[in-house]
Formats: structure tokens, C-alpha cells, sequence
């Protein structure tokens, strides 16, 4: 990709699971309890969970719902209880990628600002986040806004808090979902090779570079910078 594109950026907004940090979350587990949260609701049907994230699908069913303010908010509030115990069991425990803490400290001494946009729980990114000492200057967690990515509202709002442009930045995530959000706010995208995403799978998503870490972001980006 061009280097003139590079040397226009200001921040960077990353992904948190599997792109910082491997956290180990128990994601059949998680769709375990919120399948049967559904059903103890009376609201699954066989095959509402095909194709959906567990997120989505938690919304999917909350459209069955009556039109009931206070159901909806303590069917919300439950649901939202499951995951963050399950995030929880071993986020405490869980650790940033090598190097992932001193890439992002250098890309702070070379002026870049960090924003970190993910599905996670807040409670549990913090976990890591204030464990580890990890630099950033806006965090949104699925508990900080009201639309998570990859609807593109969720990256919007890091980029108003950061007061950069989306040409001026550029988004990291190990999914493909991170590339797609990235280009569809019209950012610049790097895949990270740290989770299941292979480079043909992010480049084939529209992925701008593809490098094996963070690690390598960091050294990319401060090489001529500043």
C-alpha cells in the first residue's frame, strides 16, 4: 500500500479479542447459557441461531417480545448478565499478546492517538487493560454505546472522540468484520494474523495490509515517524 497513506494517519482504533489481547472467552459456553436464557423466555424457534453472533441473536429474539418497555429492559439486563460472567471467568486471567504493550506505548510516543472499539464487556477489557498497563485514550466497550460494530456507528463514535477523520485513521482486527466496518466508515484496515482469520480471508475483505501482529504495526508505523 502507499506510504503517503500511512504517513497521513494521526490514530489508531483496534479491535480488543484476539487482536491485543487472547482472552480465552468460552464462546460455545456463552451460546449455551444465552440459548437457554431464550428459551426460558419462550422465545426460541429451531434455527434462530444459524449465522448469528451471540449478540445478534439476542436482539432476534427480543423482537418477539410485546411491546413492553420493562420486559424488554429486564430481558436486555439478563442477557447482558450472561456474557459478562461468562467474559468474566477468564478475562481477570487473561493477557495482551507479546509485545502488544509496547507497541502501543511506542505509537503513543510517536503521537498516534489509540482508541479501542470492541464487543467485549468493559469490566473485562478493564480487567486487562488496567492489569497490564495498556496505553489508549478512548475505550467504547458494547457497554459504552448503543450500536456495536460492525455497525459503523460503534467506530464513529471513537472518531469523534479522538477528533480525527476516518482518512487520518486506521483500524486493526483479527476478524473479518473489523475490516468490513473499517472500510465501510472509509478508514484505512490492517488484519492481524492472532486469531482464526487467515491473510487471504482479510485481504479478500478488503484488508489494506496484513501483518502478523500488533508488534509489527507499531514498528510500521514509528519507522519514519516523527
Amino acid at each position: 500500500m502507499s506510504r503517503e497513506l500511512l504517513r497521513n494517519l494521526r490514530a489508531v482504533i483496534f479491535d480488543f479479542d484476539g487482536t491485543l489481547a487472547e482472552t480465552e472467552i468460552d464462546f460455545d459456553e456463552m451460546r449455551r447459557r444465552t440459548r437457554e436464557h431464550i428459551r426460558q423466555w419462550g422465545l426460541w424457534e429451531e434455527g434462530m441461531g444459524e449465522r448469528r453472533y451471540v449478540l445478534e441473536l439476542i436482539e432476534h429474539a427480543e423482537l418477539k417480545l410485546p411491546d413492553d418497555p420493562a420486559r424488554r429492559q429486564q430481558y436486555r439486563a439478563e442477557a447482558a448478565q450472561i456474557l459478562e460472567d461468562v467474559e468474566m471467568l477468564t478475562c481477570p486471567q487473561a493477557a495482551p499478546f507479546p509485545g502488544t504493550v509496547e507497541a502501543l506505548s511506542r505509537l503513543r510516543a510517536c503521537g498516534y492517538a489509540i482508541g479501542i472499539v470492541t464487543r467485549n464487556c468493559h469490566r473485562g477489557v478493564q480487567a486487562v487493560t488496567d492489569r497490564h498497563h495498556l496505553p489508549y485514550d478512548v475505550l467504547l466497550t458494547r457497554d459504552d454505546v448503543e450500536k456495536v460494530k460492525p455497525d459503523p456507528a460503534h467506530v464513529h463514535e471513537a472518531l469523534e472522540r479522538l477528533d480525527v477523520s476516518p482518512g487520518e485513521t486506521i483500524m486493526v482486527g483479527d476478524h473479518i468484520t473489523d475490516i468490513q466496518v473499517g472500510k465501510a466508515v472509509g478508514m484505512v484496515t490492517c488484519g492481524v494474523l492472532t486469531a482464526a482469520a487467515t491473510n487471504e480471508e482479510l485481504e479478500a475483505a478488503g484488508a489494506d495490509l496484513v501483518l502478523d501482529d500488533v508488534a509489527a504495526l507499531g514498528a510500521l508505523l514509528c519507522s519514519d515517524h516523527r
